[in-house]
């Protein structure tokens, strides 16, 4: 990614998408999940779904 579309992202002038979370979340060593915060849950059970 160029420093002007993560700039853009970064300062809400730009959307980014599935791939440029990905990619931040791989960059920084966490999940999807965990880089978007309460977005979505983090740990769910596989069973009931419920979320911890």
């Amino acid at each position: 990614m160029s420093v002007i579309a993560v700039e853009s992202i970064a300062n809400g002038r730009a959307n980014g998408s599935p791939a440029t979370a990905l990619r931040a979340a791989k960059a920084a060593g966490v999940t999807v999940e965990q880089l978007l915060g309460g977005l979505a849950p983090v740990h769910r059970c596989p069973t009931c779904g419920r979320t911890g």
